[in-house]
């Protein structure tokens, strides 16, 4: 009888010591899952923390008059308006061999060919580009997450008055655009960022204006009364929910 009595002793301080354990072990891999929840959702704030950063304006850049600027959708956003003073760079192109091209004075819309590449030297962008037709224009390379089917805007060719836009990819890839995050730190310390689009014929110039952060479920494309480019790729460096888009005028063409 003693010795029932002791093995069931031993039974219940085996049990109580497992039990025991397996509370610490409960309780430590609770800490470890709220401490790994913390750091994922620290560092989703932490790679938005510094988004609105991305929105810059060069110093000499204005904004548009309210009749110029294209009419925003009634849900979503679209890129803000800036334009150079007339004149501002017809002397810095003229010494790379570019003739000056007001804004208001490019060709039609469809009446020029396509671009065939972009260079953005200031941002070691250099990209042939392909393109991809969608419903009521014309979008080159489009962002991986934003539908293309859904837009509604007249797409302009280099050289053309409407907006001329481009989705590049982030990474090392042949379309890299990753160069892009640069341009605001350029543009805030009033450095020139020129855009050269090449159609096959000529060479159009552009100079670059602002850039806009915008999220990527209130992204609308927006056309233009003037000749505009805008580059756009996905922020920030792996989230990737938003959309920095550096925009310009058409300042030239050789």
């Amino acid at each position: 009888m003693e010795i029932g009595l002791d093995y069931m002793q031993i039974r219940t301080q085996a049990q109580h010591y497992g039990l025991r354990w397996a509370g610490f072990g409960l309780l430590i891999t609770g800490i470890v899952l709220i401490m790994a929840g913390l750091a994922y959702y620290g560092n989703l704030f932490w790679l938005r923390s510094n988004v609105d950063d991305f929105a810059v304006k060069r110093g000499d850049a204005i904004l548009l008059q309210t009749g110029d600027m294209p009419r925003a959708p009634e849900e979503g956003r679209i890129v803000s308006a800036m334009a150079f003073p007339s004149g501002a760079y017809d002397e810095s192109i003229g010494e790379l061999g570019f003739t000056p091209v007001k804004p208001v004075d490019a060709h039609p819309l469809g009446t020029l060919p396509p671009a065939q590449r972009l260079i953005v030297p200031e941002l070691g962008i250099n990209v042939r580009l392909n393109r991809t037709g969608v419903t009521g224009a014309s979008i080159l390379n489009t962002a991986e997450g934003k539908d293309p089917s859904d837009v509604d805007v007249v797409q302009a060719n280099p050289g053309e008055r409407g907006a001329l836009w481009f989705f590049g990819e982030v990474g090392q890839s042949a379309n890299s655009f990753e160069g892009l995050e640069d341009a605001p730190e350029l543009l805030d310390e009033g450095e020139d960022i020129l855009i050269f689009v090449d159609n096959g014929a000529d060479v159009y110039l552009y100079a670059a204006t602002h850039t806009d952060v915008i999220a990527d479920d209130e992204l609308h494309l927006s056309g233009s009364h003037r000749s505009t480019i805008h580059l756009t790729v996905p922020v920030p460096s792996g989230l990737y929910d938003h959309f920095l888009i550096l925009s310009g005028e058409l300042v030239g063409v050789k």
